[in-house]
This record gives C-alpha cells, structure tokens and sequence, in this order.
C-alpha cells in the first residue's frame, strides 16, 4: 500500500538523470473506462507522445533511443497489469533506462492521468491521494456491540480484537403475564426493571470500554481521524463516552447499522462521506489561514509570501493547486525552492514535506478564497 512514508522518499529523493512520473486512472467505475480503450490508456499513450516530443527537440540521442524503448515497456505493462493490480489508479515511477521502478496501485482514483518527466519524482498527484485517504479509525455502535475498523486511501482492515459486545452475565428478562396474584405481578415489574437497569449500567459500561480503548488504537495505529456510525438512539450516549482527545478528531457522524457488515461493504459505504468532509475540513482551514494572513497573524496568502516562508521552514501546513499557474511569479522564488516555472507547485510540495510540513491539494475550483490567494496558501509554525 502506498503510505506517507513512501511520499516523503519521492518527495525528497536527491535529483539524477531523467525519471518517467505516470499517473493513469484506471478507476473501472468511472464511465469514460468503459469504451473498448478506455480513457486511461489513451491519456498515457498522449502523454508518452508529449515527452518523446520534448525529448526530440532538445535530448541528447541516448536518451531519445532509451525513452522509444521504455515509452513502449510502460504502455505494454500497463495494459497487462491484472485488475486488482491495476485497482483505481496507478502511480509508476521509471528511470530513462529502466533499471529503478516503482509502482504502486491505488484504492483511491486519481483527480486526471499524466505523465511528467523530471529530474526526480514527480509527487503532487499522490499528496492528493495521501491526505483524502489519511488513516481514518471508524467506530460503528448498536446497542449491545461496538466495532472499531481501519480505512485508509479506501482499503479497510479489521484490526485484531476490535470488537466489544455486551455481557449481562446470567440475567435474562422475565417474560410472561404476571398470573392472577398481585404480588407475582409486582415481582414481575420488579425484575423487568431491575434487568432494564442492568442493560443500561452495561451498555454504559461498554461504552467506556469501547472508548477507552479505541483512544489505544488511536495511538498504536496512527489514525488521523475517526468517523462514528451509530443507530441515533444511542449516539448521543456513545459520543457522551468520548474523552475529548476522540471527540476532537471525529470529522463525520452518521445513522447507519453497518456494525454486521463486511469491511469492503464499510469502506464503500462511508467513501463519499469521508471524501465530503475531507473537503469541509479542508476549506474551512484555508479560510483560517486567509482570516490569520489578514490580521497579521502565522499565516500567508500568495506566492511570494508562502515561498518565502518554505524557504524558511516556516510553514506547518501548505494548501495549494500544484495544477495552478505560477509561472508569473517565477522571479519571486527563493534559490532553495527552485524551478523550472511550470514545476513551482511541485517544488512547493517537495519544500514542505521535506521539512515536516502538512500538505494539502485542492484545486482553486473547489475554494473561491485560495483562487483570490494565487492558488497557494499556508499555516505557519511562527
């Protein structure tokens, strides 16, 4: 599985000879895959095409000849991956002459194909992918079981004894009619009651259990957020439970009983939820940075300012369109940022994560405010 981890190695991999950065979308759910060649594949043959051209007109003869026979090995290869290698998108990482390759398939498609040539890896595509799909720990409560799962770029996983069931020891309802004595009836009442109580106090007591432990698996696992899926008739008791260390990283609620279900069917299920709160979280920490820039707080807006700070190593958390046109400012970058003009949103990224920065992609489309700021917007450390 891709990671962050294999993010930061592209990301700050030290510059050497040409490497071949493809990126196809072969999500089979997206209905441009489904004609007899789907759109994917044709993206990547255009693609190959742009940079023989480029290599055409200005490579030395080697690399020419090289880039004819590997041009071929990648379309070949990718039309022959199985299905499940293939999954919804592929990130493939090749040197000119082919002797270092690195290829990762991916449970989260891609925003559009592309193939990139550089000096180094070219990563942007895959910060999109690494922070949609962050490591999301998921809690599904019913009223007597709660069940903790993994999903992570869209692949889920059931960690080892994540399942907590309510115990009632030997008590059991009393049920039938009260028969003709008063008292039997009052007995019957009695012990109706006393068992409700008893449920109550352990279904109580599994929700302490079950939070205490899902704030563990918090730790131990690295998840970045959580998502609750619960019956609403006992949500509001379960979130009661949360300590506040939890609750904070809880992005979305919602009423489904999905508790039985298999992971696969999960992870589907809560897709669109998750991606629609990525996008709520994401905005709504651009409009944070555009409210500290303009106060004069730990925060820039534009170019100018948020290379600077880079370059500085100022910057906790870059936001930006890698896709947006920062060619204008192309004489404002610092030496250590660096260029050419058409790869500044990716020299941005590299910058950030190689020191520790968060870093978020979006396009301008998606958010009027970091289309004002020139498509790049930061939080800063100081």
């Amino acid at each position: 599985m891709f990671t962050r981890e294999a993010l930061r190695d592209l990301a700050t991999a030290v510059p050497a000879g040409l490497v071949v950065s493809v990126y196809a979308r072969t999500d089979p759910r997206d209905p441009a895959n489904t004609a007899s060649t789907p759109a994917w594949q044709i993206a990547v043959r255009n693609g190959l095409s742009a940079v023989a051209e480029r290599l055409e007109t200005g490579a030395a003869r080697e690399h020419r000849l090289a880039f004819r026979d590997l041009r071929e090995r990648i379309e070949r290869e990718l039309v022959e991956l199985e299905p499940a290698e293939r999954a919804r998108s592929v990130a493939w990482f090749i040197d000119l002459d082919g002797a270092s390759s690195e290829r990762f398939s991916l449970q989260l498609p891609l925003h559009a194909n592309d193939v990139v040539e550089d000096t180094k890896p070219f990563v942007s595509p895959l910060v999109d992918i690494a922070d949609r799909g962050a490591r999301t720990g998921v809690i599904l409560v019913g009223g007597d079981l709660v069940r903790l799962l993994q999903i992570e770029q869209a692949e889920p996983s059931e960690p080892a004894n994540s399942t907590y069931e309510l115990t009632l020891g030997d008590w059991r309802p009393f049920g039938g009619s009260a028969g003709g004595s008063p008292g039997r009836g009052l007995q019957t009442i009695s012990h109706q009651e006393r068992y409700e109580a008893r449920v109550d106090a352990q279904r109580d007591q599994l929700f302490e259990t079950a939070a205490t432990e899902t704030a563990k698996r918090l730790r131990e696992l690295g998840w970045e957020r959580l998502v609750l899926v619960s019956e609403r008739q006992v949500a509001n008791r379960f979130r009661h439970s949360l300590p506040t260390e939890l609750g904070e990283l809880v992005i979305a609620e919602v009423n489904l009983n999905l508790h039985g279900e298999e992971p696969a069917v999960i992870a589907d299920a809560l897709e669109p939820l998750i991606e629609d709160a990525w996008l709520t979280r994401t905005t709504a920490l651009i409009g944070v940075a555009h409210g500290r820039a303009r106060a004069g707080g730990a925060a820039t807006l534009g170019a100018q300012e948020t290379l600077g700070a880079l370059a500085e190593g100022r910057v906790d958390h870059l936001i930006l369109d890698p896709d947006y046109d920062f060619a204008q400012t192309s004489t404002m970058i610092p030496a250590s940022i660096g260029g050419p003009a058409d790869l500044i949103g990716e020299r941005a990224v590299e910058t950030a994560i190689a020191t520790g920065a968060q870093v978020t992609a979006l396009p301008t489309t998606s958010s009027a405010i970091l289309r004002e700021a020139g498509g790049i917007v930061a939080l800063l450390r100081y």
